[in-house]
Order: C-alpha cells, then structure tokens, then sequence
C-alpha cells in the first residue's frame, strides 16, 4: 500500500508544476546547507521555488501532470528550480552558483514542455532578463510610430509657416 506522505507530495509537486509550468533540474549533491539556502534566497526573489525532490515521486507527478519525460535525468541527488516567467533570471542564478560551487550542475530544462540541455539553458542564462528584452522590443516598436509623428509635425509645422509668410506679405 502507498504511504500517505508520499502521494501528499505528489500533490504538492503537481501543484508546483500546475503553478509554475517551467523547471530546471539540477543536480546538488556535496553542496553545503548555507550555500543552497542562500541559493534558495535568491531564486526565491527571482520568482522561482527551489526544491529537493525523489526522483520517483516527481517522475510521477510530471508523468501525471502531461510533461515529457525525464526519467533518464532522474538520478542521484536532484532539486527543482519551478519558474514562472523569468527563465532567463533562474538560469542565469544556477549558471552563477555553478561557477562558485563545483559540485553544483545543471541537468535539464523544460520549456513548455519541451526539454532544454544544460548548455542551451547556461545560453538561456545569457539573455538579458525579460523586462529588458520587452522593453528592447517596446522601443522597436515605438520607434517608427515616433519618426511618422515627427514627420507629419514638421510638415504641418513647415505649412504653418507657410501661411504665415503669406498672410504677412499680403498684409504689407
């Protein structure tokens, strides 16, 4: 029979993964207890939760929830970055810790259920935060909307004087 705490945390990881439907798997064995809470300070910050799992019992929560699968990643020592938005922000936190802690690796990535190995997540570490790149985009946009309004301004302005040079000449 199935103890009762392990199909609680494959709720809890389901929740997780309803929540939050991006993750990164790393692989955290040898790592001190303060260095991977203070890791987990900060992905906290950067909107992600960062969290030690069993191997089995998160195979069947992504099994259950619909995601591709990872079995052949799971193994050994494994915790779960969960990430909503900002992937770029998670991955660019692992790919900082990992350049500090040797032991610390970055397995995987899943991206709206496709998986991403850890080289194309450190790549994803390299793109600037999300705000940035919407903001990039903004003003992409933003730019010839300008340049259009700036052009018919100095055309109606380039008219207005025009008509003034004319009132004026008929006015003498």
């Amino acid at each position: 029979m199935v103890k009762q705490h392990k199909i609680d945390e494959v709720a809890k990881l389901k929740e997780q993964l309803r929540n939050k439907r991006n993750f990164i798997l790393t692989h955290y064995s040898g790592i001190k207890v303060k260095d991977l809470s203070a890791l987990r300070r900060k992905l906290r910050e950067a909107g992600a939760d960062y969290k030690v799992v069993k191997n089995k019992l998160f195979n069947l929560a992504l099994r259950q929830e619909g995601y591709v699968s990872i079995e052949n990643y799971l193994k050994g020592p494994t915790a779960v970055a969960f990430v909503k938005d900002d992937v770029s922000a998670v991955a660019k936190l692992l790919k900082e810790f990992k350049k500090e802690i040797e032991a610390f690796s970055i397995r995987l990535g899943v991206m709206d259920n496709a998986i991403y190995s850890a080289e194309q997540i450190e790549k994803i570490a390299d793109l600037p935060p999300r705000d940035v790149v919407l903001a990039q985009l903004m003003g992409l946009i933003n730019a010839p909307l300008t340049n259009i309004a700036s052009g018919i301004n100095q055309v109606i302005a380039a008219l207005a004087r025009g008509i003034k040079a004319v009132a004026e000449k008929r006015a003498q």
